[in-house]
């Protein structure tokens, strides 16, 4: 029994001490383990570049420290921007701290936005930064080169080092249009020691050894590398001559002016041949001292009849003629100018000719027309009662296609200018259309904000309006409903800063702003965060000297318009240079600078000149067309400063001198304007910025005032009675217009509700009173309004002397 009772009790301790020792296991298992697990995740890594866009020369720097280090490598990974990748061991930090150096240049073309991985003890810690690319613009002054010719390289980079003993070099080659380097010409090194730099590079010597034809100028820098293509052009087919009288037409004993245009001045001497009427051939010989020469041709414009004559010059030879009729009476000394309101009209569309005189001489005066073949139509005489008149001419649907003559006889001074007559039919139908002369209402002041002198405005996707305050050097972003959202910048020339900045762009992601003052343009995201920069002043490609407008077309390039060049740049959304669009010689196309650019739904940008018209270009510079000239009239400009295009490719013009915004469709046809001089709704004081949201509604700047006004179409708004009918009025009243052109006025204003009756389609002549031509002109001139008028038409129709 003794015996059993020690067994048990020596069983109970055993199991005692084996439960003990079960339990102290667990427990030592828990404490390692928790011990083992903070000192693992005692390590941290942090790693902070030393800037988070570095250059594009930059070696990379980090600063990396890690905790808890207790010795052995670090590994690094390092992904650059195209998907490649560098690696390493740092081996040893000592007391946790160092700085990470990547060592690099811009020979990488590494650009682009980077990521480094640090691995330590299981532990990894990755970091982003950026690297700026080498921005580098290549230009030539110009496009065209021949033998005695220097060509101006203009040279601008990103990137460069004042110090001559750490500058890079750029290298300039020259190649053919195969890429064979160019006969002759050793690479050119520059060094690169200020951001913009121009080489003069004389093209004697690369004409001597190289043919005419396309070549391609290669600049590397680093590893960057740009073209500019350029022409060399043959020399011996360089000459030109122009020769032109300074009239069409003179009276027997005048002189005849000739003006001659020599491209260069190659001899000292020329011929001139002159066969008059008869048959007699006279030759004489002419100095050139410049290559513009006038020749006074006295005592050969004895005989009525047509002169030809023929210039002689350099090899070259030129041809012309003009009129000489009988001397009536001496030809008054005054000044006379035919002004149309386009150059291209298609067939059953009007033109209004404004006739300016430097002083009322005659109190009538005659029109005409002739056809490219020079067959004159009937004369047609009106009133002239002032200095200015509108002259209305209807295109006929049997008008031959091609260019045409208007003629305008005023008290013997004859003028003409030129048009040209399109194979296109217009729709009447178009023209009653009432919903199109619908004007728009003020709405409201737009935003809260309080503006100093804005300018330009745009409007993005969403309807964000985005305004240029030029007189806080700011822009300001306000939403739909005219909140205040944001705004950046502030005078200076450093970048997100401006200096009198005028126009602004906003495509989907961008926005581009005219920092006219610093002669650039400058890009931001829609959060106001600068982008980048180009352009200084200057007269080469990518300069400036007041940059005011921009605009993007179908292929995402950028029109830039500049106020004081007669050039349209064009350049990548990244500011590249592309090319240029350059005034034309001829006489319609040509402008000295331009305010505003807008494209419509084809792709045809219209540009507003600062010599008060419109023109029309399609997207690669091809002129089409212009519209206005200066006056108050209807479609006549005084300093128009902005343009937009609608939904419909109408376009409006903010007409600033005249205080209005001009509304016309897309073939230049006057339709409607509203606005007065004033600080009330819907009055301007210098209006100069206008866009349109996609709700059509419309928001105007005004300098001046310091507003932004909304207007909006709405049912009840009021329809304009079109300048086309009044004057149609106007001409029927004086015999110009036939009674079939007076009865679509009345179908107008029947639409129109001004007028309760069917649709006239016939008037009787015969019995229509003489008040109401009077009327008719009254109403023209502003004496009588539309009811008043239309009360005199409501008369004959319940008369019955306009049958419907």
């Amino acid at each position: 029994m003794t015996n059993n009772f020690y067994q048990n009790d020596l069983f109970v301790k055993l199991r005692y001490l084996a439960v003990h020792k079960l339990v102290f296991l667990f427990v030592f298992f828990i404490v390692m383990s928790f011990l083992g697990y903070k000192d693992a995740n005692a390590v941290t890594i942090s790693a902070v570049p030393h800037q988070p866009v570095f250059g594009p020369n930059d070696w990379i720097k980090v600063d990396l420290s890690i905790k808890e280090y207790n010795g052995g490598p670090i590994t690094w990974v390092a992904h650059r921007p195209n998907s490649s990748a560098i690696s390493g061991q740092i081996q040893d930090i000592g007391m946790g701290t160092i700085v990470h150096q990547i060592i690099r240049d811009a020979s990488d073309n590494s650009f682009g936005t980077w990521s480094i991985d640090y691995l330590y003890n299981g532990v990894k810690e990755t970091i982003q930064f950026r690297v700026n690319p080498i921005i580098l613009t290549v230009f030539t002054d110009k496009e065209l080169y021949y033998e005695p010719d220097k060509m101006q390289i203009n040279i601008t980079t990103s990137y460069y080092n004042p110090n001559a003993n750490l500058a890079q070099l750029y290298h300039l080659n020259f190649f053919d249009r195969k890429g064979n380097p160019a006969k002759e010409v050793s690479q050119i090194d520059i060094s690169a020691l200020e951001p913009s730099i121009v080489y003069e590079f004389p093209l004697l010597k690369f004409s001597k050894y190289n043919p005419p034809g396309l070549y391609k100028l290669k600049v590397q820098y680093y590893n960057t590398i740009v073209e500019a293509p350029f022409l060399l052009g043959d020399i011996s087919k360089l000459m030109e001559v122009r020769a032109q009288t300074n009239l069409s037409t003179y009276n027997q004993s005048d002189n005849v002016v000739l003006d001659l245009i020599f491209t260069r001045v190659k001899e000292s001497t020329g011929t001139l041949k002159i066969t008059d009427p008869s048959g007699n051939i006279t030759n004489s010989q002419f100095h050139v001292e410049s290559v513009h020469t006038s020749l006074i041709l006295k005592d050969i414009t004895e005989k009525i009849g047509t002169y030809k004559f023929e210039v002689q010059y350099a090899g070259v030879t030129t041809t012309g003629s003009f009129n000489v009729v009988a001397k009536t009476k001496k030809i008054p000394n005054i000044d006379l100018e035919i002004l149309l309101d386009k150059l291209n009209y298609k067939r059953d569309e009007i033109i209004h000719a404004k006739i300016h005189t430097s002083a009322v001489i005659a109190n009538s005066i005659s029109m005409w027309v002739a056809d490219p073949n020079g067959t004159q139509y009937s004369e047609l005489s009106v009133p002239m009662t002032s200095n200015d008149v509108i002259l209305p001419h209807r295109i006929a649907k049997n008008y031959v296609v091609g260019t045409w003559k208007f003629y305008i006889n005023y008290g013997g001074v004859i003028r003409f200018e030129s048009f040209y007559v399109d194979a296109a039919q217009a729709d009447n139908k178009e023209m009653l259309n009432t919903k199109k002369f619908t004007v728009p209402t003020f709405s409201s002041k737009f935003g809260s904000t309080n503006f100093t002198e804005p300018n330009g405005i745009a409007i993005d996707s969403d309807n964000n309006v985005y305004v240029v305050d030029s007189g806080h050097s700011k822009v300001m972003r306000l939403d739909s409903n005219g909140t205040f959202a944001l705004n950046w910048g502030s005078w200076g020339s450093s970048n997100g800063q401006f200096k009198h900045p005028t126009g602004i762009f906003v495509n989907k992601n961008y926005v581009f702003v005219a920092d006219s003052g610093n002669a650039r343009i400058q890009m931001f995201d829609k959060s106001g965060n600068f982008l980048y920069a180009w352009g200084i002043y200057g007269m080469g490609p990518s300069m400036f000297h007041s940059p005011v407008a921009m605009a993007l077309d179908k292929t995402g390039d950028l029109f830039v318009a500049d106020s004081d060049r007669d050039t349209i740049q064009i350049f990548s959304t990244g500011g590249i240079y592309k090319y240029q669009i350059q005034s034309l010689l001829t006489k319609y196309a040509s402008f000295f600078a331009i305010k505003a650019i807008a494209f419509d739904s084809e792709d045809d940008f219209y540009a507003v000149s600062i010599d008060n018209r419109v023109l029309k270009y399609s997207s690669i510079g091809n002129f089409k067309n212009f519209f206005g000239s200066s006056g108050e009239e209807e479609g006549r400009f005084n300093n128009p400063t902005a343009i937009v295009i609608d939904s419909k490719d109408n376009f409006y013009v903010v007409d600033s001198g005249n205080h209005r915004i001009q509304k016309f469709d897309t073939y230049g046809n006057f339709i409607l304007s509203w606005g007065t001089e004033g600080t009330g709704p819907g009055q301007f004081e210098d209006p100069a910025g206008i866009a349109i949201d996609s709700m059509g509604n419309i928001y105007v700047v005004d300098k001046k005032n310091n507003n932004v006004q909304k207007f909006s179409y709405t049912k009840s708004d009021q329809i304009a009675t079109p300048s086309w009918v009044r004057d149609t009025a106007m001409w029927w009243s004086v015999g110009v217009s036939n009674n079939t052109d007076f009865a679509q006025g009345i179908r107008f204003m029947i639409r129109q509700g001004l007028i309760e009756a069917p649709l006239a389609t016939e008037i009787n002549a015969v019995k229509i009173p003489e008040w109401l031509k009077s009327n008719a002109r009254w109403w023209y001139s502003g004496e009588i309004d539309d009811r008043t008028f239309a009360m005199s038409i409501q008369y004959l129709l319940e008369s019955g002397i306009v049958k419907v």
